[in-house]
């Protein structure tokens, strides 16, 4: 079968691409599937030719030319649209099916139209997450807001959808009404999969690890509240792994009021590598994820693996990840419950082995490499047999004839 995903899968040229490990892994295990053959195509800025192409590692790769970030903004998206509808137009019927990674870079308005079966894999969802942005205007509220718009207006278009969790598929449901959800669980990186039953109580200074940056959605000032809570009765530090710097450091320091807190107690770096995280887990004692709004947070997923306990907010689909005192704790946004979490795995070292027991198991079943590639090459065929049972005609022809970017 020859499968074409439209992925963020980062350029070489880009130096600071957003990372999706989850993507990336997949797409490797997939290569070496006897029954596919894979495509990836996304766009730069940063090549000199209208089309580039290469294969690496048993995969082809294609990267389109598109305008600059700030041009791309400034044309609401619509220039990079039409570049990949173009191509997409004249090369699609080389493929067998088409599988979108996320509904947040406008790749459903790409294949709209196209009379190819189509998959899209649910991340998260940007006109469900742009209520929690706080303030009544900023740059992330005005950008997810475009988004959302070409998500809410093109995901009818797509009638096959992998999701993970309950939140997920309920939202997925009513944005697009009588299409059929699929469920499969993320790709894991491999280094996370370690060898220890259980991993060994933490010995020495107890150290807190939130991986948001300085990401307010992400939690971070609950994350610093709830630090100064903890610190004042625990010797603790916290590290924070993200795009933070020491300006935002300083400024959210004094907001929340962290006396007492010196230069050892906080630490930041900056993204850090699969191996060096596999490591940053062993060394810490729980992963504070308060976040306000998410689907399937890689970061729970791949701590749960590694055996670091987690303590997340009951949001969105967090609830399908961590099952309540069983395979993590629960909280809400409040700083003072994240901290009494924090200080019941303190005082309480058997429930920490517990949890990292329990959620160990549930994590490696949930995200065994063989059953993750197996259930997308299944997920493939049932796609693919759908399309081509169909009656021809009527929902392409209609969304080709109503879609905005529809060639004239």
């Amino acid at each position: 079968m020859k499968v074409l995903w439209l992925a963020p899968y980062p350029h070489p040229l880009e130096t600071a691409p957003h990372p999706v490990p989850w993507v990336g892994t997949l797409a490797k295990e997939l290569s070496q599937h006897a029954e596919i053959e894979l495509t990836i195509l996304n766009w730069t800025s940063k090549i000199s030719s209208d089309v580039e192409e290469c294969t690496q590692d048993g995969i082809r790769f294609i990267y389109l030319k598109v305008p600059s970030v700030r041009e791309d903004i400034l044309t609401l998206y619509r220039r990079r649209i039409a570049l990949v509808v173009a191509y997409l137009r004249q090369h699609y019927q080389r493929y067998d099916l088409l599988h979108l990674h996320g509904s947040e870079l406008q790749l459903p308005a790409m294949t709209a139209g196209l009379a190819v079966p189509q998959l899209l894999s649910v991340q998260g969802l940007v006109s469900q997450y742009i209520r929690f942005v706080p303030g009544t205007f900023s740059k992330l509220k005005f950008l997810w807001a475009l988004a959302g718009y070409y998500e809410r207006r093109y995901l009818p278009a797509i009638h096959h959808f992998s999701c993970r969790t309950h939140w997920d598929k309920a939202q997925i449901r009513q944005l697009s009404p009588g299409c059929t959800v699929h469920h499969n669980w993320e790709m894991i990186r491999p280094e996370f999969f370690g060898d220890d039953s259980v991993v060994a109580p933490v010995s020495g200074r107890p150290q807190l690890l939130f991986m948001g940056g300085s990401q307010e959605l992400k939690g971070f000032r609950e994350t610093l509240a709830a630090f100064k809570i903890v610190r004042a009765q625990v010797d603790v530090q916290l590290v924070i792994v993200g795009r933070v710097n020491d300006h935002e450091m300083a400024a959210a320091i004094a907001q929340t009021g962290l006396r007492n807190i010196g230069p050892n107690d906080v630490q930041c770096r900056q993204f850090v590598s699969a191996a060096e995280l596999a490591v940053l887990f062993r060394e810490s004692f729980c992963l504070l994820h308060p976040s306000h709004v998410d689907n399937s947070p890689n970061s729970v997923c791949e701590a749960q693996v590694a055996g670091l306990p987690v303590i997340a907010a009951n949001v969105g689909g967090v609830s399908s990840l961590v099952e309540h005192e069983q395979t993590g704790l629960l909280c809400d946004l409040n700083p003072a419950t994240i901290a009494r979490q924090v200080l019941q795995l303190c005082h309480n070292p058997a429930l920490r082995q517990r949890l990292i027991a329990q959620a160990r198991t549930v994590a490696w079943q949930r995200h065994n490499p063989a059953t993750v590639v197996q259930r997308t090459v299944a997920i493939y065929h049932a796609v693919y047999e759908a399309f081509h049972q169909t009656q021809p005609g009527s929902v392409v022809e209609e969304v080709a004839a109503n879609s905005l970017f529809a060639a004239s």
